[in-house]
């Protein structure tokens, strides 16, 4: 049957096929991207050359442009081309503001293979497909004739000049110096302009004493042309004429037609013509390399009649655009009647398509209909069997409860016999002290266990609803004193600040006092786990008469949790992400239960790093407990639990292990372990049962373990994963990661124990996982076996380098040398490597360098160096199947006949016949 989900997707996809079957038939034509960087477009010819472009355009849809314009800065218009080209454009028009800045991008570009049309102004090399502008000697040629022609060849001229390093100012110079040398009688003063009317206004005004003899001014454009022509009039010397370059529309047309100037010379604007040979040349059609427009001189012989003609020509090019402008929108019009038939033919075929699937449809229904009567009768029978099922599952819940009841009441009595001997022997004075801490050791773990079988008979009682409260009127601030004061001896060693803090004199409620202290030991051990030496922990008791209620804040600066970890901080056997497990993941959701059963509520507020409080808030009253669970006073007593909260949060007087001692002279294998582990009897007691064999050293978390490994340099470490601060995987990656202690061996304990875990602990690269609880010898013998493959390991690398040469150190310079090997190892293969390498990779100087491998090194370092390339060569030789060339070059020998020669000088054998020798070992 095909769902009604089915159904809807099936009417979108059929609709969304007809909606894009037009525009999937129409052809995509290719469109050009374009590139015109304008040197700028103040002046009215560089605005007409832009209306050019735009109006060619046209004629050339598949064409689109990015224009920019560099306002007349030839750095920023350097800055532009780049961006550009960074925009992925298939061709650049540019005309450039100078040359010599603009070449080098130019010439860039031109052989990246970006086609460059060239407009205007030229650049200093031929890197362009195509150049467009008219002949500025020839412009400047034709003025000098008219001029000459005006003044009967004889007079005073200055010319204005357009920007000194752009092309077209120095030709049209050239040109126009060209034709009046050859008149004699002539003079020409030059000014320097920019081709912009404030160079003229700046430097015109103070030259009216050659002004006065002069007859005839020659500038470069129309623009400074004109602006020469009105400060002329202004110093009072109308007779002074005026010839400029350009001849546009609006511009130079004007300015000749109303007689501001006697003449300017035509220079098109090429604007049209960049675009014709862009879209030759991006065509694959042939562009010719320079391409030079014709000009002429107008005055007021032609103004009119080319006025008229421009004038023209921008009309008809006006109707061009819009009429194409008509002409889209007629095929924007075609193309969507067009989609709109494709679309109602669509949907008649689609309506044809969904009656034929509806019959269908329907022939289905009836189908199902039969078939869903049937599973009805089987869904039925099923949710009897599963209801059946469900008492089965509920007896065997409550005989796995009863079990686990009973288990825990049976667990007491082996618990009993373990503790009642252990304290007699702790009590007799003739027990050894080294028998006395075991004991003392197995007596605090038999009370944490003891403690935790009392726990979950109470979270078991709690389950069954049988736990049954005996309450009675207490006085809480003596109460909790006497709490506090257990953990007195605690707060001293470790120096925590650990008082209670109220400004009532007395404040009573109706409390079960076995529960409730339960419930404060329970916190407060809690606090002083996770509260760092020298830290507080501060019991707040507040009165809330508005409310009826006491609230009891016990607040501690210690490690804080994590938004998560607050949220399931009392779901049971929650451990949450914190660096101490000790605990069974029951104590706080159990105190949650016990300040329930009180009417009561507890909240924790904590941030990671600003420590964590506790706030219970009890109701003063005994209005809501039943008169069966209010005791007298004389019946109320209770078996206290606090020996074995101490206990187990180890703040009691339990007998110290003894601290290891370093091994005697001939016992001990000469290697140093170190122990990390935050539990103080787990680790002394690692530390005693290996001391007799090895140099063993300790650490309480992964800070201080990563620390004394660069100190020391172990030749192992052993590690427990959850610990404060850092843990034994985040010291593990810390290790693994250092060029220096990569090498040691790394033992991780665990009480994880799941697939996943130990796949994480062994991806930090450790080199063994033993979970807990461990068999000693177990243990022993995995030490043993990495310490002896790290010894066959080192005498392998080591076996043929005299031992004079090997290097010899303490403790203290171990660190040295082992940054110091692994830096030669790692460049074995580089055959440029020097010490002057070595020094800076380690950051000493030569002199310092030399002084401390000399008392450890026999050998210079140089020697030493190549003893290591040939130990290696010789390793590769026996087990890789390389040439002796590659072997060679693997180990850093710049040619394989040097290191032919080194090999037979060192081992007194060539590197054949040291194959044939021990080549079997392959």
């Amino acid at each position: 049957m095909i769902s009604k989900t089915a159904f809807r997707r099936l009417l979108w996809v059929s609709l969304l096929s007809l909606l894009l079957l037009p525009a999937c038939q129409e052809k995509q034509e290719k469109i050009y991207l374009i590139g015109i960087s304008q040197l700028g477009d103040a002046d009215a010819w560089r605005r007409e050359m832009k209306e050019e472009i735009d109006r060619e355009l046209v004629f050339n849809p598949d064409l689109k442009i990015l224009y920019r314009q560099a306002n007349y800065n030839s750095a920023e218009q350097v800055q532009q081309i780049r961006e550009l080209a960074a925009r992925k454009i298939d061709l650049l028009i540019v005309s450039p503001n100078e040359a010599a800045p603009l070449t080098p991008v130019i010439d860039s570009l031109y052989k990246q293979g970006i086609p460059v049309v060239v407009v205007d102004r030229n650049i200093s090399s031929d890197s362009y497909n195509s150049f467009i502008g008219a002949d500025n000697i020839e412009v400047g040629r034709l003025a000098g004739q008219y001029a000459a022609s005006y003044l009967d060849k004889t007079g005073n001229i200055i010319e204005i000049t357009g920007l000194p390093s752009s092309t077209p100012a120095l030709q049209r110079e050239k040109g126009f110096g060209d034709e009046i040398a050859r008149y004699p009688h002539i003079n020409v003063t030059v000014i320097q302009g920019d081709w912009l009317e404030g160079s003229v206004q700046r430097q015109l005004p103070r030259m009216k004493k050659e002004l006065q003899n002069t007859r005839l001014i020659f500038a470069h454009n129309d623009v400074m042309a004109n602006t020469a022509a009105a400060i002329c009039k202004e110093l009072g010397f109308p007779g002074i004429k005026v010839i400029g370059v350009d001849a546009q529309p609006r511009t130079g047309l004007e300015f000749v037609e109303n007689r501001s100037l006697l003449a300017s010379v035509l220079y098109p604007t090429g604007g049209g013509e960049a675009i014709r040979a862009a879209a030759k040349i991006l065509h694959g059609q042939e562009a010719p390399k320079r391409d030079f427009l014709r000009t002429i001189i107008v005055d007021s012989t032609n103004v009119v009649m080319l006025q008229q003609q421009f004038n023209r020509v921008i009309a008809q090019q006006k109707d061009i655009v819009r009429q194409d402008g008509l002409l889209k929108e007629q095929a924007r019009t075609f193309r969507t009647q067009k989609n709109l038939i494709l679309i109602l033919i669509g949907n008649l075929a689609l309506l044809l398509m969904l009656s034929g699937l509806l019959i269908y449809l329907r022939r289905k229904n009836i189908k199902a209909y039969k078939l869903l009567q049937s599973q009805n009768h089987e869904i039925r029978s099923q949710s009897e069997q599963i209801k059946e099922m469900a008492q089965q599952v509920q007896q065997a819940s409550e005989q796995k409860s009863n079990f686990f009841t009973n288990i825990s009441h049976e667990l007491k009595t082996p618990l009993t016999l373990i503790l009642a001997p252990t304290d007699e022997c702790l009590q007799n004075p003739r027990t050894p002290p080294h028998i006395r801490s075991q004991f003392a050791l197995i007596k605090k773990s038999a009370s944490r266990l003891s403690l935790l079988v009392n726990q979950l008979m109470d979270f078991r009682k709690l389950e069954l609803n049988k736990m049954r409260l005996k309450i009675q009127e207490v006085d809480m601030l003596p109460f909790i004193n006497d709490i506090i004061d257990a953990f007195k001896g605690l707060a001293r060693q470790h120096q925590i600040d650990c008082r209670m803090i109220t400004k009532e004199s007395s404040v009573k409620l109706w409390i079960d006092p076995e529960k409730i202290e339960k419930v404060f030991f329970n916190i407060l051990s809690n606090a002083f786990k996770f509260t760092a030496d020298a830290g507080h922990i501060y019991v707040i008791v507040e009165k809330h008469d508005d409310s009826n209620t006491v609230s009891i804040k016990v607040a501690d600066s210690g490690f804080g949790l994590s938004a998560q970890d607050k949220e399931r901080i009392f779901d049971f056997f929650y451990y949450g992400d914190v660096h101490n497990q000790n605990g069974s993941g029951i104590g706080l959701a159990l105190s949650k239960e016990l300040v329930e059963l009180h009417h009561g509520t507890i909240v924790a507020d904590s941030e990671k790093n600003k420590g964590t409080a506790f706030t219970i808030t009890l109701p003063m009253g005994k209005d809501q407990y039943t008169d069966d669970q209010i005791v007298p006073v004389k019946d109320w007593g209770y078996n206290s639990e606090m020996d074995t909260w101490i206990a187990d949060y180890n703040i009691g007087a339990i007998p110290q292990a003894i601290h290891p001692q370093p091994a005697e002279h001939g016992s001990s294998t000469g290697n140093t372990i170190l122990i990390v582990e935050d539990n103080d009897d787990l680790r002394a007691f690692l530390a005693n049962r290996l001391s007799s064999r090895f140099a063993v050293i300790t650490a309480k978390n992964g800070t201080e373990g990563a620390r004394l490994t660069f100190e020391e340099m172990p030749d192992l470490v052993i590690s427990d994963i959850m610990m404060p601060q850092t843990d034994g995987l985040e010291m593990a990656q810390v290790l693994k990661a250092d060029i220096r202690t990569s090498h040691i061996p790394i033992i991780l304990l665990t009480a994880k124990t799941t697939d996943e875990q130990k796949v994480a602990g062994l991806k930090t690269n450790v080199d063994a996982y033993i979970t807990k609880p461990f068999n000693s010898e177990v243990l022993e013998e995995t030490i043993n076996n990495l310490l002896e493959n790290r010894q066959r390991l080192k005498t392998h690398l080591t076996a043929d380098i005299p031992r004079e040469a090997l290097p010899q150190a303490n403790k203290s310079e171990k660190a040295f040398l082992s940054g110091f090997n692994a830096i030669i190892e790692k460049n074995l293969s580089n055959e440029n490597f020097s010490i002057q390498d070595l020094c800076d990779e380690m950051g000493l100087s030569k002199i310092q360098l030399y002084r401390k491998t000399k008392p450890l090194l026999d050998v210079s370092i140089t020697e030493y160096i190549l003893l290591q390339r040939v130990q290696k060569a010789k390793y590769l030789i026996q087990y890789d199947n390389l040439s002796f060339a590659e072997i060679a070059y693997e180990t850093g020998f710049s040619t394989p006949s040097y290191f032919s020669t080194s090999f037979k000088k060192i081992t007194g054998m060539t590197p054949k016949a040291y194959k044939e020798k021990y080549g079997a070992k392959m």
